[in-house]
């Protein structure tokens, strides 16, 4: 079981969430519910936590902020927000921060089981599960480490900064993850931030394309436009259409 806080100043969707959401179904232990980001960073700070689930606007310390500190923590947990608010601004920070995801109240059940279905993939290291010849890399803890982090800061990451945090070679790194995955690093890394793209084309907060593009690191709304249609075989606005998001 993985640990999991949760934070909401709102109190029956605190003791909704953390009572009587079926977490333990899909790999998750609430291991504290707080109504305010102060008492629970205090918590956080001092236990091993895997996952924060946080509101945004609370008493003492909005969820952003208390993100913010447990990010410089020398042991950093992955991190979900649930927020009413649908604004960009937010929505960026938080993929600034490595926010897995950023979901709109009322999330409905199948929302919030997704998401977290994703973050305990990403706990496990099985991000990518097998390679390209069918072996899986549940071997190669390395390469698990590394998936991790680009799954943790997919916008800012590169394979420069990711051996340096492991702490080995910059060549041997991109050998052994080409060897492994079955991808250089710059093609999985571009495949990533497509999938984020086309999550946020497909949720409920509208972006626009330049707020897609910055908010996964393309500083060039046309190149990020180029490298989505490239991966889809439409542009953000087609495959908007195509799928029947207004």
């Amino acid at each position: 079981m993985y640990t999991l806080v949760i934070i909401d100043d709102e109190i029956d969707q605190l003791e909704g969430l953390s009572q009587y959401f079926p977490w333990e179904k899909i790999g998750f232990s609430v291991v504290g519910a707080f109504g305010d980001g102060r008492a629970a960073l205090a918590y956080c700070k001092n236990h091993p936590i895997d996952v924060v689930l946080t509101d945004i606007r609370m008493p003492f310390i909005s969820g952003l902020d208390l993100i913010k500190e447990l990010s410089e923590e020398e042991t950093v947990p992955l991190f979900c927000i649930m927020s009413a608010y649908n604004d960009f601004t937010y929505a960026k920070k938080a993929i600034y921060f490595g926010v897995q995801d950023y979901l709109l109240k009322p999330a409905s059940f199948e929302e919030i089981e997704t998401a977290f279905v994703k973050i305990r993939k990403i706990l496990d290291g099985n991000t990518i599960e097998v390679t390209a010849s069918g072996e899986q890399n549940k071997d190669n803890p390395l390469i698990n480490q590394a998936l991790a982090i680009i799954a943790k800061r997919t916008n800012t990451c590169s394979l420069q900064n990711i051996a340096e945090e492991l702490g080995i070679n910059l060549c041997y790194l991109s050998r052994l993850f080409k060897e492994k995955t079955g991808q250089n690093f710059q093609e999985y890394l571009v495949s990533m931030k497509m999938q984020q793209a086309q999550q946020m084309l497909s949720g409920k907060i509208e972006y626009k394309n330049k707020e897609i593009a910055q908010s996964l690191g393309y500083q060039d709304t046309q190149n990020f436009c180029r490298t989505f249609r490239k991966a889809f075989g439409s542009s953000p606005q087609q495959y908007r259409k195509e799928h029947g998001i207004q």
